[in-house]
């Protein structure tokens, strides 16, 4: 009975470490391996704390989670920077400094030999000796550890973590602080971690740093990954087969010679078994499923009730770049650019290839800083802002190349898109859940209207990588739409497309500009340029050449020889 409480209690401990792990990796798509540094970080300053300050239970799972949450944080600037395998590399060298440390700083952690005598928990009069007495604290504490991390996962802040490891710069286009959440789940993270190494320390009362290498980081990735990426149960299976399977082996008899040999093939095959007929692990990733109440394939709603009027007069210049320059080392891609956009006005930029038209979308909306010139939203200079601050000011855009959220279903990805969520906030998803509940339902209410205005009423469940390329297109419109920006700028929205989803997008283009936002589209299509654009602007090596309306440039002779054909 003592062995299977052993077994049980070491299977709640790694539901911990496995689950919490899950959080950076399978939601934030951060691919650190210095799990087992956290997991040290906690199990330590319980020690000390027990040994040296003579602190007990719960105050040293509390100062170890905060200790080790801090560490998380201070782990999370490099990965604001890199990403990888450059991340890879940095944290397998904190998982290496972390053990040296742990070695060599004798009077605080022991050095080689540990730190042993760490007073175990008393709770109730009863101290919790043996593995039998202790499984039940372990249980309560893989149960909440796993609801805290379960809440966060199913938050609005979980989802804008799935979009951040779909693709960073799409979660920055819709808003999304990418070194704000990045700072969360790495402490997020580190914390939980750290209440299972102060658990394991009260446990077992010794700590030394043989338990804690690079090794233990593996096998809790290994935990991970065959219970499934994205998904928390599958963390829980995957712990809980990693820490039975090797001890139900030990019964199968095997000549002592080779036993244990055997028994490493053994477990080997079965695990390959295991992902060879499941590769996404046990438990697939789950997203949100949307309850449809549209019909399938509507034709469209009401644009009261899919669109936002943009406040101020018709006409008014809204954003002006002013004389934009940028360099790449010798090569000049925008020079002396003036550009003006208007609401209620459809601008279209064209020009040759190269001719600095995506680059000075990256410029308007703070994807690269301006060698030079300035970037007026409103009559304020927006040179300097970060991306999502831009966002969030009221100016967004889409990408030539798509980058949708693509293991997001649609309805997915225009919820993450919809701006001032309550539930971006973890104050409020674990002390507010109330709130964020009613804004999920509107929430929900509007991406649904907006899905259903595009034409994708009838695919809000569907994941978008099984969406045609046509129904791509349209959700890319969609979500610049979700954001409730008042200045859009579209990257060649219509290329590749049939005649029926081109006058689709052109008919929500219009419609947008009657609500009197600002547009700005790139787009080599001649003849949607000539029906859609009230204005082009004619770009040339960087520079504007000429700009005024579709009919008049199309009929100017050497523009027509330059571009035109």
């Amino acid at each position: 009975m003592e062995y299977v409480s052993h077994v049980l209690v070491m299977v709640c401990l790694y539901s911990i470490l496995a689950t919490s792990f899950n959080l950076l990796i399978g939601y934030g798509g951060i691919f650190a391996l210095a799990h087992a540094t956290f997991y040290a970080a906690g199990a330590y300053v319980c020690a000390i704390l027990g040994t040296k300050f003579g602190i007990g239970f719960p105050f040293t799972i509390i100062a170890g989670a905060a200790v080790t949450a801090a560490i998380g944080i201070l782990v999370a600037f490099p990965a604001m920077r890199v990403g990888s395998h450059y991340l890879v590399v940095i944290t397998l060298a904190l998982q290496a400094i972390m053990v040296d440390f742990l070695l060599n700083t004798k009077p605080l952690t022991g050095g080689p030999d540990g730190i042993s005598g760490i007073p175990p928990v008393e709770l109730f009069g009863y101290v919790l000796n043996n593995p039998a007495r202790f499984l039940p604290l372990a249980a309560a504490a893989a149960v909440v550890c796993v609801l805290i991390a379960r809440r966060m996962g199913a938050s609005p802040f979980g989802r804008a973590l799935r979009a951040m490891r779909e693709n960073e710069a799409a979660a920055q286009a819709i808003g999304k602080n990418l070194p704000a959440m990045k700072l969360t789940v790495f402490a997020m993270s580190a914390g939980l971690a750290a209440v299972a190494g102060a658990l394991v320390a009260h446990y077992i009362t010794f700590v030394s740093p043989e338990s804690f290498t690079i090794e233990e980081t593996i096998l809790i990735l290994a935990m991970v990954i065959l219970g499934g990426m994205g998904n928390l149960w599958g963390s829980l299976a995957g712990a809980a087969i990693l820490v039975i399977l090797p001890e139900l082996l030990k019964f199968v008899h095997l000549p002592t010679d080779i036993a244990d040999m055997v028994r490493q093939v053994i477990y080997g095959l079965i695990l390959i078994l295991i992902l060879r007929v499941r590769p996404q692990g046990l438990f697939a990733e789950t997203g949100f499923q949307a309850p449809v109440e549209v019909a399938p394939a509507p034709r469209r709603v009401a644009n009261d009730a899919a669109l936002t009027t943009a406040a101020g007069p018709a006409g008014e210049v809204v954003v002006a770049g002013r004389d934009l320059s940028k360099n790449f080392g010798g090569i000049t891609a925008v020079r002396e650019l003036n550009l003006e956009l208007r609401r209620g006005t459809i601008i279209g930029l064209i020009g040759p290839n190269g001719a600095g038209k995506t680059t000075a979308f990256n410029l308007i909306s703070g994807f690269l800083r301006p060698s030079g010139g300035s970037i007026l939203f409103r009559g304020r200079d927006v040179a300097r802002l970060k991306p999502h601050e831009i966002v969030r000011a009221g100016m967004a855009r889409s990408f030539q190349d798509l980058k949708l959220f693509t293991r997001l279903s649609v309805v997915e990805n225009l919820m993450v898109s919809l701006p001032n969520q309550p539930g971006e906030n973890l104050f409020n998803v674990y002390f507010r859940p109330w709130l964020v509940r009613r804004a999920e339902q509107e929430n929900l209410r509007r991406a649904l209207e907006i899905a259903a205005f595009v034409g994708l009423g009838g695919k809000a469940d569907e994941t978008a990588a099984n969406l045609s390329y046509a129904e791509e297109k349209l959700l890319v419109i969609a979500r610049l739409l979700a954001t409730e920006a008042e200045v859009l700028l579209l990257d060649e929205p219509l290329s590749g497309l049939d005649t029926f989803t081109v006058e689709q997008i052109c008919r929500v283009i219009r419609e947008l500009a009657k609500t009197n936002k600002a547009i700005c589209i790139i787009e080599h299509n001649l003849d949607v340029i000539r029906e859609v654009c009230d204005e082009i602007v004619f770009l040339d090596e960087g520079r504007v050449l000429t700009k005024g309306p579709p009919d008049d440039l199309m009929r100017d002779r050497d523009l027509a020889e330059r571009y035109f054909g």
